[in-house]
């Protein structure tokens, strides 16, 4: 690269990345704050907090880092503008490949690492995740006996436990389970204890019944058992469902699962709209450099104009990212929603890619440019005479 394109590429690397690390930091902690009521109660240790958080930021690298990279190269490229920065360059003959090849550096960078964190690192800190999860839901037993009351592990679950027997064993087990639509169950046993199994931790209830009720006829069945196995992060049968979801799964696992596997045999849905949010997702941070480059990559002498570019820009991404997660929720219901989660930032990277490497630049119509300068204009004089107005007042 040549000093003029460093010099571009440092600006955009270092804006987008404090950028990508400040909306990574606000959305991680909204993610734990959601999550935090379960280890407080349970009295984890301040690891289990940072764990928690760590295992959080690949998925939130993966949504956040095409808004990144848009807030870094649309700034640098809006301040070089304002700065006539832009126009020195294109006065010293320097073609548009030389704003162009920074971004596309950048774009591409973003691209591969979304596209690894998606597809390796993400699967593995949501398995972290639900096991910290799980862990503190099963320590939430102890909290239950020594409260002796009913505790409430989530909505619609609830857990009391009389005592804890010698050998750690438990006495007088009662769960309400109310969380699916249309059923509720009830657990009892006489005792139960908790044992690992494999990576989970596994309540084996002893000597007790399950009631279901089905809530559109409250029909009543029950089943009396001598051994019932529940897993504690679901508190569904272990060997029924507890397997890994789909997003804790590596992608060769779902691209060829298990026929056994319980998603693959009843939700294959979701399988699919895991592989589509993996393989689709990096696109949006190529798609997006490029958006940027062709509104705001061409010096402009009207500051207005260089501003409703940058809105443009942005009213473009957040469409189009908008569209990219109600797409990929659908995909797995309609083949037709799982090809436009791949052709609609397809189709922005050939176009918008096209027109910049065949140095065209856009601009909103000098229409609308007129239309909003006449807009902004009409607001600042009635702002202009309210301030006036009221200043009068103030005085009299």
């Amino acid at each position: 690269m040549k000093q003029i394109e460093r010099y571009i590429l440092r600006r955009m690397a270092s804006l987008t990345f404090w950028s990508l690390t400040a909306a990574t930091l606000l959305v991680m902690t909204t993610q734990v704050l959601i999550r935090v009521d379960v280890l407080t109660t349970t009295g984890q240790a301040f690891g289990a907090f940072m764990l928690l958080a760590a295992t959080i930021i690949p998925s939130v690298i993966s949504v956040v880092a095409p808004f990144a990279l848009l807030i870094g190269v649309s700034q640098v490229l809006s301040g070089m503008n304002s700065d006539s920065e832009l126009v020195v360059i294109e006065a010293a003959g320097a073609r548009p490949a030389t704003v162009l090849r920074p971004v596309m550096a950048l774009s591409v960078a973003l691209s591969i690492m979304v596209l690894l964190v998606a597809n390796f690192v993400e699967p593995w800190s949501n398995r972290k995740l639900y096991d910290v999860l799980a862990q503190a839901q099963s320590d939430l037993f102890s909290v239950a006996v020594r409260s002796g009351t009913f505790m409430k592990l989530e909505d619609g679950l609830h857990v009391q436990v009389n005592e804890k027997l010698p050998g750690g064993a438990l006495s007088g087990i009662f769960l309400s389970d109310t969380r699916t639509d249309g059923t509720e169950a009830i657990y009892y046993a006489k005792s139960g204890v908790i044992r690992p199994e494999g990576e989970t931790n596994i309540l084996l209830l002893l000597d007790g019944e399950l009631q279901q009720r089905d809530t559109s006829n409250d029909q009543i069945s029950i089943v009396t058992f001598s051994s019932y196995a529940l897993d504690m992060a679901a508190f569904v049968p272990a060997g029924e469902s507890a397997a890994r979801r789909p997003k804790e799964q590596s992608t060769p696992y779902l691209l060829d699962p298990a026929p056994d596997d319980f998603y693959f045999q009843k939700a294959r849905f979701v399988i699919t709209e895991e592989l589509v949010q993996r393989f689709s997702t990096w696109l949006y941070p190529l798609a997006f450099g490029l958006i940027a480059f062709t509104f705001l990559g061409k010096a402009r002498s009207n500051r207005h104009e260089q501003f409703q570019n940058g809105a443009l820009v942005a009213g473009i991404a957040l469409g189009a990212r908008g569209f990219g997660f109600y797409s990929v929720a659908e995909s797995g219901m309609t083949p037709v929603m799982e090809v436009l989660s791949y052709l609609v930032p397809g189709l922005l990277i050939v176009l918008f890619g096209a027109l910049a490497i065949t140095g065209h630049t856009l601009t909103i119509p000098k229409a609308w440019a007129r239309l909003n300068d006449r807009l902004l204009e009409a607001v600042s004089a009635r702002l202009a005479r309210w301030n006036r107005t009221h200043k009068g007042g103030q005085s009299a």
